[in-house]
């Protein structure tokens, strides 16, 4: 049996410092007019890993601009002027992404239409947000050749002015945070690979890309900012541009090998069988061909990792299951100890994920520990649990979360131990994780205990733990509503069972792009803390043949 115990306690000030030799260390770029001299003509071998879809080419060519939840119909003449239904679409439309779209086709009939849709921003001497001149700048290089192909001389003159105003204009913003310094370097650093006479410019990029790259990818892989999304991106911005300088001869950094290196294995343990992210803090799209696209590049053909002691993650694979478990501290989401649970391309619990260019209010709602996996203390409208948290003395305390990892024959079991309630409740909660090596017996346990005893009673502390089931879930609780049959969609059956609460099925909602947001439902265990000492949970996958055996008159009630 083999141990492995780390502490995510320090990971705050760790991410300080990081955030402190990245303001201090960033490189300085060309950015006026004599550090980056005119790009002139196209340098071999950029591509992009975003696939573009012909369907929305169609659409952008008959006025119809539909970006980020919102569609505007007008004259593709008029379209940057009109005004923007949310900060979503306008970032959306002056980002360029839907040149790829544009691109998907091959037509000449889009070659056109993309160029003319050029001259009219360009004319416009449009300033964007940030996010925005990323994305065109990356955009304008990518699909370069897409929109220069026939075009005239006059043309390419004011494309290759544009693409290095653009680029002198992004080089010479002064980022604080790490992570925008890196995507403003990559930015400039795809224009210098795109185009020729980029030579200026690329080295002094390409040493900051390095750098920061070394900052901004943790020692196990992981995103600095612990998003999924993040990191899968910027493995997608870095897989090109690594093709590129070895195409055109030049030394690719041993800080980005190393860099992508350590991240591809941690991008294949965010992932699900099904090929897509779990979706932990940001993710609102499972971007399961991206991830594909991404792992092709991938030469150590690393292995998942189990644990990840910087990132705060750990996976646990027993046959075709899956589940992977949040251990770290509260970054974009508020979702300590939560886990997301897979049978193959299946996925049976998790979160309800990010709704992507959602309102302030619904993005919020989706931080909340209520929208994950895990355990929800709702005491703090009581009387009594409100006169308590005000007199406990450790409401300053840190929020550290330690965690085991074990393997053995029988299977893989995670424990571990968070303080985020002590602050408020002097309280402790410890969650322990098992998956049997058969892969069909996934079991959990929750435990509550006071940090200093010596207090006296235990406050009135309700707490409810969820299980947010899948939309392809379909879920029935029995007559007694002490067991719950989740059936999958290849008609396999799971029986989810718990002790030490009650027990319900109630409504949830999925918030991850993969289209509109839809309806679930979710397992919710409540109780009282301090009342049952332990809450043991269980998923057990039931055999076919077992099944088929049921009485007639006492059938699952699966609602098929």
């Amino acid at each position: 049996m083999a141990a492995r115990t780390t502490s995510f306690g320090d990971a705050s000030r760790m991410f300080r410092r990081i955030a402190e030799i990245g303001a201090d260390a960033g490189l300085r770029l060309g950015g006026g007019r004599g550090g980056l001299s005119e790009f002139h003509g196209l340098a071999p071998g950029l591509v992009s890993l975003e696939a573009g879809r012909p369907e929305i080419a169609r659409d952008l060519y008959r006025g119809h601009f539909h970006f980020a939840r919102h569609a505007v119909e007008c004259q593709p003449a008029e379209v940057f002027s009109v005004p923007p239904p949310d900060d979503g679409w306008y970032e959306a439309l002056h980002g360029f992404t839907w040149l790829a779209d544009l691109a998907a086709p091959g037509l000449a009939l889009y070659q056109a239409f993309g160029r003319s849709m050029f001259q009219i921003w360009w004319t416009q001497h449009r300033r964007t947000s940030f996010a925005a001149s990323c994305s065109r700048l990356k955009s304008w290089s990518h699909h370069a050749g897409f929109l220069l192909s026939g075009a005239s001389k006059e043309f390419h003159e004011q494309y290759f002015h544009a693409v290095t105003v653009e680029a002198r204009r992004l080089a010479g913003l002064k980022l604080r945070k790490p992570a925008d310094q890196l995507r403003q370097s990559i930015a400039v650093l795809t224009a210098a690979l795109a185009f020729r006479q980029g030579d200026s410019l690329r080295e002094d990029v390409l040493k900051r890309t390095a750098a920061l790259s070394s900052l901004v990818i943790l020692p196990d892989g992981g995103h600095i900012d612990r998003s999924p999304k993040s990191l899968l991106e910027l493995l997608a911005d870095l897989a090109p541009l690594r093709e590129a300088m070895e195409r055109q001869r030049i030394a690719v950094p041993p800080e980005i090998n190393g860099a992508m290196e350590r991240a591809l294995p941690m991008l294949r343990m965010l992932c699900h069988g099904d090929g897509g992210l779990a979706v932990f803090h940001g993710v609102d799209n499972t971007a399961a061909a991206l991830v594909r696209a991404v792992t092709e590049h991938d030469r150590s053909l690393g292995r998942p990792l189990s644990q990840a002691p910087h990132s705060g993650y750990c996976r646990m694979a027993q046959k075709s299951a899956l589940v992977i478990v949040d251990c770290g501290a509260a970054s974009m989401c508020d979702s300590g100890l939560a886990f997301e649970f897979s049978d193959g391309p299946r996925r049976i619990a998790g979160s309800c994920g990010m709704p992507p260019h959602a309102s302030a209010a619904w993005r919020e709602a989706a931080r909340q520990v209520a929208a994950h996996s895990t355990v929800e203390i709702d005491g703090q409208s009581s009387e009594r649990g409100q006169s308590f948290l005000a007199r406990w003395p450790w409401r300053k305390a840190g929020t550290p979360i330690e965690t085991e990892l074990i393997a053995s024959p029988g299977g893989t079991l995670v424990k571990a131990r968070s303080s985020a309630h002590a602050a408020a409740w002097g309280m402790i909660h410890a969650r322990e994780l098992f998956l049997a090596a058969s892969g069909q017996d996934f079991r959990g346990e929750d435990r509550f205990s006071l940090c200093d005893p010596s207090t006296g009673d235990w406050p009135d502390i309700g707490f409810a733990i969820r299980f947010h089931l899948h939309p392809s879930v379909k879920a029935s609780a029995d007559r007694k509503g002490s067991e719950i049959m989740l059936l999958l969609p290849n008609k396999d059956a799971w029986q989810f069972s718990a002790r030490g609460g009650l027990l319900s099925l109630e409504g949830s909602i999925y918030l991850v792009a993969n289209g509109t947001p839809r309806g679930c439902q979710q397992i919710v265990i409540r109780g009282v803390a301090g009342g049952p000492e332990r809450v043991n949970w269980a998923f057990r996958k039931l055999d076919r043949r077992a099944r088929t055996a049921v009485p007639a008159e006492e059938p699952p009630r699966l609602p098929f």
